[in-house]
This record gives structure tokens, C-alpha cells and sequence, in this order.
């Protein structure tokens, strides 16, 4: 790719990152010796076959999200005559038992729901795969409630240790109608995408009089 085909796409990948968008997301990497992950990647949305449902608060001060795919145990389309290949995937959050769920980081996690009341509790599983002990942490970026208490929106990034061992690790990002990207690209000052205008102006121009 040339210099200037860089520069414009760098220009077009900064605005496109400030822009918004509700969505709903699942995307996770793991390692070779997850077990829940099998050392697999998936960025999964409704586009692509699934189902997002859960984001009821309960009595534990927990809430639980399932993704699913439509031909899965826990979708619609379920057929198990048909031996066609299905994933679904379950992410339990807890926060400490006298704190308000809210965004911020939420380290020492331990496997959710034997986590001890002063701790944040975490299981991700999935494909009838779960671990006996889970490490780990989650942040909350964006949350909203709606009126009767439950989860209208959520953005969490979150890193779990299968069997608390660092080397079985997945780590994920959920969006629950949530307008936060996946990723952040640093969006340039005003002043900056000056400067990269007048660099493309000036390499134009050097490419126009090099060819003369």
C-alpha cells in the first residue's frame, strides 16, 4: 500500500471510530489450552445467526447473558436430527454483593456464584465447556437500567484464566445494545487532520513533479 492510500485510510479509520452505533456483539480470542475457548476466535452478531437475551439483575446482584446460535440447544431453529454444527456461549457477571453495578474495573474475580460476597464473580462457558475454578476481571464501560431494574444496555471487556491458570486464557468483549465500539482508535485533533491534509497535498505534489 502506498504512503498516501495509508494516509487516507488512517484519516477514514479515526472518523469512522467516533462514530456510534447500537449493536450487539460477542467477540472473544482464547488460548490453545482454554478449555471453554479451545483456542478459537468468533465475532458473532444477530447478522450472523444469533440470538442475545438475558440482562435480568437478580437477587445475587448478578446477571447473566446468553449468545446463541439459531440452530443451537437454546435457539429457535434447534434440530438435533440434523447434526449441524451450533455454538452458543453463556457470560455471568456479579459484582461484590453491597455494591451497585456500575462501570468501572472489576479485578480478583473469581468463578461465578462461588465467589465470596466481597468479591466479583465471573464465569464465560459455553458448547457444554465450563471450568471448575475461574480467575479473572472484567470492565464495565457502559451500563443503563430500565425502568424495572434490569439491563436496557451494556459494554464489557473481560479476561477469564480457565482452572486459574494465566496460560488458559480467553479474552472477550460483549456489546448489549450498547453504542461502545469494540475497539477505540484515537480520534486526531483538528489541528492533526490539518497537518495530514497539507502532508497529502505536498506528497501529490512531489509525486506530479517527479513524473514531469
Amino acid at each position: 500500500m502506498s504512503i498516501v492510500k495509508r494516509l487516507i485510510s488512517t484519516v477514514i479509520l479515526a472518523l469512522v471510530a467516533n462514530t456510534s452505533y447500537a449493536a450487539m456483539i460477542l467477540s472473544f480470542e482464547s488460548s490453545a489450552q482454554s478449555w471453554v475457548g479451545q483456542g478459537e476466535s468468533y465475532t458473532v452478531s444477530p447478522d450472523d445467526g444469533y440470538i442475545f437475551s438475558g440482562g435480568e439483575l437478580r437477587f445475587d446482584n448478578s446477571l447473566s447473558l446468553l449468545i446463541a446460535g439459531l440452530n443451537s440447544p437454546f435457539g429457535p431453529e434447534w434440530d438435533p436430527s440434523s447434526g449441524d454444527p451450533y455454538n452458543y456461549w453463556t457470560l455471568n457477571l456479579a459484582a461484590p454483593f453491597d455494591q451497585v453495578f456500575s462501570t468501572g474495573l472489576y479485578d480478583n474475580a473469581a468463578r461465578y456464584p462461588f465467589q465470596d460476597d466481597a468479591q466479583a464473580g465471573l464465569t464465560f462457558s459455553g458448547n457444554h465447556r465450563g471450568n471448575n475454578r475461574n480467575s479473572g476481571l472484567f470492565e464495565i464501560l457502559d451500563i443503563s437500567f430500565n425502568d424495572i431494574g434490569n439491563i436496557d444496555s451494556l459494554a464489557v471487556d473481560f479476561t477469564q484464566y480457565g482452572e486459574t491458570n494465566i496460560d488458559w486464557w480467553i479474552n472477550g468483549k460483549l456489546r448489549f445494545n450498547s453504542d461502545v465500539p469494540l475497539s477505540l482508535i484515537a480520534v486526531p485533533e483538528p489541528s492533526s487532520i490539518a497537518l495530514i491534509g497539507l502532508g497529502l497535498v505536498g506528497l501529490f505534489s512531489f509525486k506530479k513533479k517527479k513524473a514531469v
